[in-house]
């Protein structure tokens, strides 16, 4: 379903373009001083790629992969970067691959413990069987826990509105009265 892919950034993306792994999230370009050579052996990650964050945690005993869902861009070289085989769901597999139940069995045999962190294998790994579901049930599936995931964060941010409403309405009673 997947290859490891060898693409280097080569000066194709400056430093508004890094991914940070961790968080998924645009770094901030004054936020990586990296020189325009160094930034040369980042990986390019596109849209739909997988990247392997050997970094260990509670939750994920032998690190994690991490969906692309923000664009075109580069990882430092430290992060592995598997492009899929063929158009994959992005929801289904944003969810699936970063599920500690579906994706822990695989990554514990197929990675090997280094000082601060896993490395991923990529014999090892490319040798797993991994059951997934039809291309519409991943759609389906996908979407669903999209849509989950929406509502969540939407109904976290009631309180923070709530309470913004009843500070100024204090605000405009002291003012007012």
């Amino acid at each position: 379903m997947f290859f490891k892919s060898k693409l280097k950034n080569n000066s194709l993306f400056s430093s508004d373009k890094i991914i940070s792994v961790a968080t998924m999230t645009w770094k901030k370009p004054d936020a990586s001083r990296s020189s325009d050579d160094y930034m040369k052996t980042y990986n390019i990650a596109k849209m739909g790629d997988i990247v392997f964050e050997g970094h260990t945690t509670k939750e994920f005993a032998n690190g994690r992969f991490v969906e692309n869902t923000l664009g075109d861009g580069i990882v430092s070289h430290i992060f592995d970067v598997y492009s899929p085989v063929m158009k994959l769901d992005l929801f289904y597999w944003k969810y699936f691959i970063h599920n500690e139940r579906s994706i822990g069995p695989l990554l514990k045999r197929s990675t090997t413990n280094a000082r601060m962190m896993s490395n991923l294998v990529e014999r090892d790994v490319l040798k797993q069987f991994l059951p997934v579901p039809s291309s519409t049930e991943q759609s389906s599936i996908g979407h669903m826990l999209h849509l989950i995931d929406n509502l969540i964060a939407a109904n976290e941010q009631v309180p923070k509105l709530v309470i913004k409403i009843v500070k100024n309405s204090h605000v405009n009673l002291l003012l007012f009265n």
